[in-house]
């Protein structure tokens, strides 16, 4: 099974990351769950983001409970594709910040080319990814998608994907997909 996952918001904690380094910098800072995305909406979000990504932080992003254990699983017998919106030039510190963890590939493609290269170059049996926008257009290529429910901006994303509230569920979630896998 080919498996294609984001990283940031699914893999990595980059909201609390974030939230961290904000209060480390005294930058005055009010992240709202329920929008996708926690540099969204913020005076200078370009230069405040350019800084997180300058300094060490990036490196410091801590994994979900269960992610570095089950995608290590995954990968065993699975092709277990990670691409991230983050920006090419982060590449060396999301490889850092991964190095823990076994996967098929990584790529750091930029937000605007991320949906294209999912669909036409990775071309998974199954996408997992919290931004709303992509989950609706994974779906709508075809694309099963899995989606954390710990962020308050997936909920009403049920029409489009499956839910899961831990990274222990995915086995066998995957499992009903392709009875084959038990």
């Amino acid at each position: 099974m080919i498996i294609c996952s984001d990283v940031d918001g699914v893999i990595l904690n980059y909201v609390q990351g974030f939230i961290d380094f904000t209060r480390e910098e005294n930058i005055v800072y009010h992240y709202n769950p329920e929008r996708y995305g926690v540099v969204t909406g913020i005076k200078d979000a370009e230069q405040l983001r350019a800084r997180f990504h300058a300094k060490n932080y990036l490196r410091r992003l801590e994994y979900y409970e269960g992610a570095l254990e089950v995608l290590n699983r995954l990968v065993e017998k699975d092709e277990v594709h990670l691409v991230t919106a983050i920006q090419p030039e982060c590449s060396e510190m999301r490889a850092e910040n991964l190095s823990s963890l076994n996967y098929t590939s990584l790529q750091c493609v930029g937000d605007a080319a991320k949906e294209r290269v999912i669909i036409e170059d990775v071309i998974p049996d199954v996408m997992i990814e919290d931004r709303p926008e992509l989950i609706r257009a994974f779906h709508s290529a075809g694309i099963p998608v899995f989606y954390p429910d710990w962020h308050q901006y997936t909920r009403g994303m049920e029409s489009f994907g499956t839910a899961f509230s831990h990274w222990n569920q995915l086995p066998e979630m995957l499992g009903e997909m392709d009875p084959s896998r038990t």
